[in-house]
């Protein structure tokens, strides 16, 4: 089960580091920081959702619980009906893991993500926030740390580097 997993974040890590975001103004960072910094993400606290594909009017997210190992739900969404057409659990069966999110937490997560327009947000269990809403299939732009550390850098998965107060950017980017 933990060896699916890896597998799985392996193969979205690979194809995350392809991805640059050379694009991306001070001003842009700037602006971003200014509008999310008090937001409160706790709707989906303890939990991760990525846009994974998109085609036409529909989007394809991943979700699951952040940390616990498990492999995501793939989940089909209109764009125009705003709702979530069909919940995948076949990852899960394969790995014989028993559902352990419910179709209406599911909606509410993906609800979540579409309401920002962001192509990743996670939150950990701590409150600390993950955004990437730059690009899909990259791993978090930023990380907003819920308790400021001092640390100019973080390693949470990625290597964060501080670029203002509880606000750090992907070093890899």
């Amino acid at each position: 089960m933990k060896t699916m997993h890896f597998i799985i974040l392996l193969f979205i890590s690979m194809g995350q580091l392809s991805c640059t975001n050379k694009g991306i103004s001070k001003n842009d960072i700037d602006k971003f920081i200014s509008k999310y910094q008090g937001e409160n993400f706790d709707a989906i606290k303890g939990m991760s959702v990525f846009e994974r594909s998109r085609s036409g009017d529909e989007i394809v997210y991943g979700v699951s619980m952040l940390g616990e190992g498990k492999p995501p739900y793939f989940v089909e969404y209109s764009i125009s009906r705003k709702s979530v057409i069909k919940i995948n659990k076949s990852l899960l069966t394969k790995a014989s893991v028993t559902e352990y999110l419910t179709a209406d937490e599911i909606a509410r997560a993906i609800n979540t993500i579409t309401e920002y327009g962001f192509f990743l947000l996670s939150v950990d269990s701590s409150r600390n926030v993950f955004i990437n809403p730059f690009s899909s299939n990259s791993p978090a732009y930023f990380l907003r740390l819920n308790v400021l550390t001092g640390d100019s850098v973080v390693r949470k998965g990625y290597v964060y580097e501080q670029y203002r107060n509880n606000w750090y950017i992907n070093r890899t980017k």
